[in-house]
């Protein structure tokens, strides 16, 4: 069902639209100034692929998160790469957003 709107939701973007995502960051300027720690570790975990439960995922991540003390800025910026496929392109296609607002 999520893979199904996700997919209902890149179908409705122009491949003008697409290709400009790719060309700028997806989050607001006040996320991508917060450095990297220089212990900073990705989480290990698997790849979301938008057809399992998204909740669930996003838990696992939060949680692998919380163990390294992360900043929120941090999270944002690492959570694209816990997704795949449609799941990706949707977040990549998605409104800049402010999470300080």
């Amino acid at each position: 069902m999520m893979g199904r709107k996700i997919a209902e939701a890149m179908s409705n973007k122009s491949s003008r639209q697409q290709s400009m995502v790719l060309e700028e960051d997806p989050f607001s300027l006040e996320v991508m100034v917060i450095p990297l720690p220089r212990d900073f570790k990705q989480p290990k975990m698997e790849k979301y692929h938008g057809s399992s439960d998204p909740v669930d995922h996003l838990r696992s991540f939060v949680d692998l998160m919380r163990l390294q003390a992360t900043l929120d800025a941090i999270m944002c910026r690492a959570f694209p790469p816990t997704l795949r496929r449609e799941a990706r392109d949707w977040v990549a296609t998605s409104p800049k957003i402010n999470p300080y607002i």
